[in-house]
C-alpha cells in the first residue's frame, strides 16, 4: 500500500471513529457529563490523528 492510500485510509478510519465516539457520548452519557464526553472524544481524535501523522512520517514513499 502506498503512502497516499495509507494516509486516506487512516484519516477516514479516524473520522469514522470520531463520529462513533460522538454518537456514543450522545446516546450513553448522562446529561451532565455530555460536554466533558464531547471534549474527551475530540481530544482523543486529535491525539490519534497526530500519532497517525507521526507514523506516516516513517512510511517509505
Amino acid at each position: 500500500m502506498n503512502k497516499k492510500a495509507l494516509e486516506i485510509c487512516a484519516s477516514s478510519g479516524l473520522v469514522l471513529l470520531m463520529i462513533l465516539l460522538l454518537i456514543l457520548v450522545q446516546t450513553e452519557a448522562p446529561e451532565p457529563m455530555r460536554p466533558a464526553g464531547f471534549v474527551v472524544a475530540v481530544l482523543a481524535f486529535m491525539i490519534l490523528m497526530g500519532l497517525a501523522g507521526f507514523g506516516l512520517l516513517r512510511v517509505e514513499p
